[in-house]
């Protein structure tokens, strides 16, 4: 016999809830990440030309 969700504790029907927001956390995390643009290192010849 099933018991009835008023009867469970309440941590216990959060459970999946709280799992369901962190994993969401991390995929937006992620793809915030992915669209971050580090500058290009420059190359030899240009660092040289702006040092003149």
């Amino acid at each position: 016999m099933q018991p009835n969700i008023s009867e469970q504790p309440a941590a216990h029907q959060l459970r999946p809830v709280v799992i369901t927001v962190i994993a969401a956390k991390l995929a937006v995390f992620a793809l915030l990440m992915t669209t971050i643009n580090f500058q290009a290192p420059l190359p030899a010849a240009v660092e040289l030309a702006d040092m003149r």
